[in-house]
């Protein structure tokens, strides 16, 4: 692989550790305000507390690696790294409960590391990544903020936890499209320079990424961690990597005979989630 490819892995991967520690603030933070987010009164009390504005600034600095690694790496190598966030995450999580991690997650956190080894190993492409067109950028970010709106309006109709697996898919589709807007960002930020910022993928890069982030913290109410960052994680790099494949000419070297290892490394993928989000303590409801 690339050393520049490389770069781009482990940037990738100081993203997920800002993103695990914003998704454990968040998680404190639905503790804290455990009424959905449809009232203007939950959701002016979850403003006034300096642990949103925490999480504000941890997610901006997942943000900003993001965009740095996206700069040296294709999505199909940056975006499989979001599961690790899990890795990262439940223990701590674990740990505010004032408990340690198990057997099981334990098994779980160094299967999900291994099995995304796997498919890293696999994600290299052929190098090309074409920047998505003005009016590719239009239809994805239009068709996306169309999805999040479907999708918040369905959850509101479902029940509890049905609504907080909905409301933690279409965050995970959020944060996958502005990775994909942010890669387009990146690369016609470098050809016409400022001009690029009238880019739809400019405009549409922050835009999908605050909704995604108050979608996530909306399917955190009333949750257990484990549940909804698990389901934010696997539709992350899978909505990223339908953008890379079917509009910026990202492709895998490996072909379809690199479906023989990827698909059983993507099955040990989904049983280490499994494993490693089992039941969670909540957190002290302590003020912040």
């Amino acid at each position: 692989m690339d050393p520049y490819v490389w770069l781009g892995a482990l940037l990738g991967t100081l993203s997920c550790v800002a993103y695990a520690a914003a998704a454990v603030s968040q998680w404190r933070l639905a503790v804290l305000v455990p009424e959905p987010l449809i009232e203007r009164g939950p959701l002016a009390s979850l403003l006034a507390r300096p642990l949103w504005w925490t999480s504000i600034l941890l997610n901006g600095g997942r943000a900003a690696f993001q965009v740095a690694a996206l700069a040296f790496a294709p999505l199909t190598v940056v975006q499989p790294l979001g599961v690790l966030a899990l890795v990262f995450a439940i223990p701590w999580a674990t740990r505010l409960g004032g408990r340690r991690l198990t057997r099981r997650q334990t098994g779980g956190a160094v299967l999900v590391v291994a099995s995304v080894a796997v498919l890293l190993s696999l994600s290299v492409t052929d190098g090309r990544s074409d920047p998505l067109t003005v009016a590719d950028g239009w239809a994805v970010t239009l068709g996306t903020l169309a999805l999040l709106t479907a999708g918040a309006w369905a959850a509101g109709r479902c029940p509890a936890a049905w609504r907080s697996h909905l409301l933690a898919a279409v965050a995970g589709a959020a944060f996958g499209v502005s990775s994909a807007l942010a890669k387009t960002t990146v690369t016609v930020i470098g050809t016409d320079g400022a001009a690029a910022l009238a880019h739809p993928a400019a405009m549409g890069t922050a835009v999908v990424a605050v909704l995604g982030m108050f979608l996530a913290q909306a399917a955190y109410q009333g949750m257990e961690l484990g549940s909804p960052l698990g389901v934010t994680t696997v539709v992350n790099p899978v909505a990223a990597s339908f953008v890379a494949i079917a509009f910026m000419g990202e492709s895998f070297l490996g072909g379809p005979i690199g479906l023989v290892p990827a698909v059983p490394a993507a099955a040990g993928c989904a049983y280490g989630i499994s494993l490693l989000t089992a039941r969670l303590p909540a957190p002290a409801a302590h003020p912040a």
